[in-house]
């Protein structure tokens, strides 16, 4: 047996920023040196970020992951890396799989373009590119499209020498499968094997990884080390939590969740057989210098502070990377607003966020009340900018345009476009992005104002149901309590029944039916894709089931026009349903 120590560099990479991407990537195969690391293992992609989606039909985004690759090659007396980057085919002794019809492996996106990359894993060292590994299975489910852009791996795989143990090169869904590539790999003489991976939050996700990583493992009889991506990437956000488990699939080191890291581990794996042939990579350098944390085994987030964190990353990320220094919420002293903007402190800071208050002639008193008091606790300025004026004015000229009052819901929806103009105006004036703050049940069933409150560049909690909504403010008042702080948000914020505050005592429940019986509801028809009848089957109304999903069904086209949102669960709306605006199927009828 022989004792690897693996360094995984668990990067928080910029989609297209190759500059960024080779400065960070050199950054921690530095670090990586001084503790004496064997081999440095990097995300999938990592080169260029995850997912580059149509960048990699643009005109010389190939040859500049080229070059990217060769910057990071020019680094002397480092340990090897292996680094995520795309490859056409013949690169690098790259073999991609024949078109299944027996055409040449090329797919036409424009006349006289033709893609023909692959997904790749390169073993780089001091003599240059040692051996790239194929992507062979491509997701194309999910939030995944990959098939739009690569081609599978086909051939022999690739196995390196690393200190005499035989290191099997894998991409993300490669490992997933039962009797696939990474069976494949341990047939052929690997004895370890190394995941490069992208693979985005959802609840419950980091449980699904170490239960199918114990799988492979004793399929495979090999260690797997498995490095995950972290950061936010538009709707992504990618939660890192990299680990590597023994052969007998026990976890041995893991990373922090949310954060970049340099995880290092030693691992025992068996020499490689004799007789295997192996690409030549590194021989280890028995003096190397001692790290200072080994198989460090992070200890996972709990559910509701795994979701926090997601919530605040992903907004940070969508924030930083696209150049946005400050934030603006509209504050109406209610819960998902109070939410948004502690997420919004959570992730940029007290300084950078300012809260809105723009009562109408509806509004309670408590709730400009809770408004302000949320924005003391938080630290943050607040304006108030009542709209009755504004609201009075409108409701004339429209008595002139319509030749009589506009109708009740007509007046709702005025009251929150008028807010909306408020925030773009000011977010125009001032370059702020404005930070939305409907919710994943709201957005369902339509419960919002298309150029109203759906208005701004960032829809924090839009993957968020109602319920798990305030769950989150607990949890955000808890840790403040345990942190010795001022709960942000108010205890009345929690109790008071939800209202949009648009017409005269306004509750949430008169349109719909309570959160506690909406959200699961909405679960199984948005999430489980359960059909109407087999709702209906497990108990609930058949009049409910009946208005709630042709409610969703039929308010596609205002969530075809909200903004982008954090992705926390395993089907949000935009990346992952796609369902047609116009669509006439009832299958209830």
């Amino acid at each position: 047996m022989a004792t690897l120590r693996l360094a995984l560099a668990q990067m928080n990479a910029v989609v297209g920023g190759f500059t960024q991407n080779v400065e960070t990537l050199g950054r921690f195969r530095a670090q990586a040196a001084l503790v004496g690391a064997d081999l440095v293992v990097t995300p999938e992609l990592s080169l260029m970020g995850y997912p580059p989606e149509d960048l990699l039909l643009k005109e010389g985004f190939i040859e500049a992951s080229a070059q990217a690759l060769a910057d990071l090659a020019k680094s002397e007396n480092l340990p090897p890396i292996l680094v995520g980057t795309v490859a056409e085919d013949g690169a690098s002794g790259v073999t991609l799989a024949p078109a299944s019809d027996g055409r040449d492996a090329t797919r036409v996106f424009e006349e006289g373009r033709p893609s023909h990359i692959a997904n790749v894993l390169v073993a780089l060292g001091d003599e240059g590119i040692v051996a790239t590994a194929t992507k062979r299975l491509l997701p194309n489910y999910d939030v995944f499209d990959e098939r739009r852009y690569f081609h599978p791996g086909l051939g022999p795989q690739a196995i390196v020498n690393v200190g005499g143990v035989a290191v099997g090169l894998l991409v993300c869904e490669d490992v997933w499968t039962t009797d696939g590539p990474a069976l494949a790999l341990a047939k052929e003489g690997a004895t370890l094997l190394v995941v490069a991976n992208a693979s985005p939050y959802a609840r419950g996700r980091r449980e699904e990884r170490e239960a199918m990583l114990r799988e492979r493992a004793l399929e495979t009889n090999c260690p797997i080390a498995y490095v995950n991506l972290v950061g936010g990437q538009d709707e992504l956000v990618f939660d890192g939590q990299s680990m590597v488990v023994n052969a007998q699939g026990d976890v041995i080191a893991r990373a922090s969740a949310f954060r970049e890291e340099l995880l290092i581990c030693e691992i025992e794996a068996r020499d490689a057989p004799v007789g295997a042939v192996l690409d030549s990579f590194y021989a280890r350098d028995e003096s190397r210098a001692r790290a200072v944390h080994l198989n460090h085994v992070e200890e996972p987030l709990g559910d509701i502070e795994e979701v926090y964190e997601a919530l605040v990353m992903g907004t940070r990320d969508y924030l930083r990377k696209n150049g946005f220094r400050e934030a603006i919420v509209a504050l109406s002293g209610g819960v998902d607003s109070s939410l948004v903007a502690s997420i919004a402190v959570d992730a940029v800071g007290a300084r950078a966020v300012r809260g809105f208050a723009m009562p109408s002639r509806y509004s309670s008193e408590h709730s400009v009340t809770d408004a302000l008091e949320l924005a003391s606790r938080l630290d943050i300025d607040i304006a108030t900018l009542p709209i009755e004026e504004e609201h009075t004015m409108f409701s004339f000229s429209l008595v002139d345009v319509l030749g009589s009052a506009p109708s009740d819901l007509t007046d709702e929806n005025l009251q929150s476009r008028i807010r909306a103009v408020f925030m773009m105006a000011i977010s125009n004036a001032t370059g702020a992005i404005v930070l939305t703050t409907g919710n994943k049940s709201e957005m369902a069933v339509g419960y919002s104002t298309l150029y109203g409150d759906s208005a701004g560049g960032f829809a924090v909690i839009k993957d968020v149901p109602k319920m798990l909504v305030y769950e989150l403010c607990r949890y955000r008042n808890q840790r403040a309590r345990i942190d010795g702080d001022p709960e942000p948000i108010p205890e009345s914020v929690l109790t008071k029944p939800p209202s949009a505050e648009l017409r005269p005592d306004q509750r949430d429940d008169q349109s719909l039916p309570p959160y506690e019986v909406l959200d699961p509801l909405l679960e199984l028809y948005v999430e489980e894709d359960a059909t109407a009848e087999e709702i209906i089957a497990l108990g609930y109304d058949r009049s409910l089931v009946t208005r709630i999903t042709r409610l969703v069904d039929r308010s596609e086209y205002k969530r075809r026009q909200m903004p982008p949102g954090v992705r926390i669960t395993k089907k949000a709306f935009g990346r992952d349903r796609r369902m047609p605006i116009t669509n006439a199927f009832r299958p209830e009828d």
